[in-house]
C-alpha cells in the first residue's frame, strides 16, 4: 500500500524511507550509499541490467542519477511479469491519464487517445521530464514504455511525451 500511494501522489520523502527500508531489509546501512547498493542489488537477481544506472537518492531528485529508460522499461516488464506477483503495486500505483494522481492533468483534451489507458509516473526536474508506465493498445495489449528529454527543450516537452505514450 505504501508503494502505490508514494507511485499515485509522487512522494519524495515517502521514497527515500521506502529506500532505506531496501537498505535495512539487506542488512546495510539505512544511507544513500547504503540504499543505492540494495535497491540495485535487488534490481540485479531480478534479471535487470543495471550496469550503467547511478543511483545518489531514493526519490530521483538527485541531479547526479543516472537510470536509462531501457531500466524503466525493464522494471516495469519484470513487475508485470507472472513469477513476481510480490512487484504488483509498481503497477498497481502508477496515477492513470487524466484521472488521478501527477497524471490527473494530463491527458484532459477532448479526443486524447491516453485518456484512461496511459498509466505511468512522472519524473520532472528542471529541463528534464520522464515518463515511464504501461499503456493498453486498441487490440488489448499491455506495453511498457519510458521516455526521456532532457537539456530543455523550447516547447514543454510533456505534450511530445504524453503523445507518444498515448
Amino acid at each position: 500500500r505504501l508503494v502505490e500511494q508514494m507511485l499515485l501522489t509522487s512522494d519524495n520523502d515517502a521514497a527515500e524511507v521506502l529506500a532505506r527500508h531496501v537498505a535495512v531489509a539487506d542488512e546495510r546501512p539505512a544511507t544513500f550509499a547504503g540504499m543505492s547498493e540494495a535497491i540495485l542489488a535487488r534490481l540485479r537477481r531480478l534479471g535487470a541490467d543495471v550496469s550503467r544506472v547511478r543511483l545518489h537518492d531514493g526519490s530521483g531528485l538527485s541531479r547526479d542519477n543516472r537510470i536509462p529508460p531501457s531500466v524503466l522499461t525493464q522494471v516495469l516488464t519484470i513487475a508485470a511479469a507472472e513469477d513476481h506477483p510480490e512487484l504488483r503495486p509498481v503497477l498497481t500505483g502508477l496515477p492513470v491519464a487524466a484521472y488521478s494522481g501527477s497524471l490527473s492533468g494530463r491527458y484532459l483534451y477532448a479526443g486524447e487517445d491516453g485518456a484512461g489507458l496511459v498509466r505511468a509516473k512522472t519524473g520532472t526536474l528542471t529541463g528534464v521530464s520522464t515518463l515511464a508506465g504501461i499503456v493498453t493498445t486498441k487490440d488489448g495489449a499491455v506495453l511498457a514504455f519510458s521516455v526521456m528529454s532532457d537539456r530543455g527543450a523550447p516547447v514543454d516537452p510533456r505534450i511530445g511525451i504524453d503523445r507518444a505514450a498515448a
